[in-house]
């Protein structure tokens, strides 16, 4: 056999199998092909009730709904900014009077912003206080504040006992130093 037999047998080979396969697959996929048809005709009669949508879309989308939605986006942005900042604010008074080991910290953070929660700023990430001319840091009106009548009841109770009574300072004892009969004595008791 010459070269030019062997590829006309190899071509006619190909092409029975290559007719072959064309016949299965147009036989396998008749049923498929008549109902896309059937739906692509379902959706060629359903296209004049998608009319009506396209006009309620063009309607939406007129001057005055537009403006309509960019108020509304400003002011949701506007309440955002706002919830963000308050947020900050009460975390930052949590901080200071945590510092202050004051007594009933959440009533006096609640308290302290009822007084003074317009007049809480920050700038560069330091909070201060503006009250009129004056201007202190947060842990400054946060130290005025219990300093006031008001504040008072916030500050922890001294450990004097009795209201005629004096405020001593315990000394500490040294551990190195012999213990006396009268401190023994004051110790058991």
């Amino acid at each position: 056999m010459t070269e030019q037999e062997i590829q006309a047998l190899i071509d006619a080979s190909l092409n029975s199998f290559k007719t072959e396969i064309k016949t299965e697959f147009t036989q396998a996929n008749q049923g498929l092909a008549s109902s896309l048809t059937k739906e692509i005709k379902k959706l060629q009669t359903a296209q004049p009730a998608s009319v009506e949508p396209t006009e309620s879309i063009q309607e939406k989308l007129t001057l005055k709904a537009l403006e309509q939605q960019l108020t509304d986006l400003k002011t949701q942005l506007a309440n955002k900014d706002l919830e963000t900042l308050n947020a900050k604010r009460s975390s930052a008074v949590s901080q200071a009077i945590a510092n202050s080991k004051a007594i009933s910290p959440r009533l006096l953070q609640k308290v302290f912003l009822l007084d003074n929660a317009d007049k809480i700023k920050e700038e560069d990430g330091i909070w201060y206080v503006a009250q009129g001319d004056s201007v202190s840091t947060l842990e400054d009106a946060l130290t005025s504040y219990l300093s006031s009548e008001d504040g008072k009841a916030f500050i922890p109770a001294s450990g004097v006992r009795g209201s005629d009574a004096q405020e001593t300072k315990v000394t500490p004892i040294d551990p190195n130093q012999k213990l006396k009969a009268e401190d023994a004595l004051f110790e058991s008791f």
